[in-house]
């Protein structure tokens, strides 16, 4: 009997655990809470810990449900905004929407550096709303479970994206090559 008791609290927690999960980007606190830390934190740019030269953060808000970041240097600025809101039908749980760009943005190089921005932003988020401490190496792992770009855009995104470049390579080579040669 003790047995079969055991085992219905044990398959309730895996159920309530598995049934209950959010999406990697919803947090349990409240808006307020989610703003107060978030604007208040010390954000540190992505890379192997090494600072540029004559780069600055500067972190702005509306006080109640939007934080941006800005991080600005000498060859890009970048700009994240972090938009906060309520989890529908649960207060308690803050749902957090980052949406970067700037002079980094566009295609090749450029949108690595951004992703990259983006990704540092995310983990700092996860690391300040889930109460540890921020670490640099996991920016991409965390990245890669919140909706959105990630990484890279997703594994469909950049399957698609090297068709397209294998397509340009092989079109760039026939045309370079000229026609066939004939006996």
């Amino acid at each position: 009997m003790r047995l079969l008791a055991g085992g219905v609290i044990l398959a309730a927690g895996a159920a309530y655990l598995f049934l209950r999960q959010h999406p990697a980007d919803v947090y349990p606190v409240p808006v307020a809470t989610a703003y107060e830390t978030l604007s208040t934190i010390k954000f540190e740019p992505p890379g192997d810990g090494a600072t540029a030269p004559h780069v600055t953060n500067e972190i702005s808000g509306n006080g109640v449900d939007k934080v941006i970041w800005t991080e600005k240097g000498d060859l890009a600025t970048y700009r994240c905004d972090l938009k906060l809101a309520a989890l529908p039908g649960d207060a308690g749980q803050t749902h957090v929407f980052v949406t970067c760009g700037g002079s980094g943005a566009g295609d090749g190089a450029a949108a690595a550096l951004t992703k990259r921005h983006r990704n540092a932003v995310i983990e700092h988020v996860d690391a300040a709303l889930s109460g540890r401490p921020f670490d640099a190496a996991r920016a991409d792992i965390t990245a890669y479970r919140w909706p959105g770009e990630g990484v890279d855009g997703g594994t469909g995104t950049a399957a698609g994206q090297a068709r397209k470049a294998d397509a340009a390579t092989r079109k760039a080579a026939r045309e370079t090559q000229g026609p066939p040669a004939t006996s």
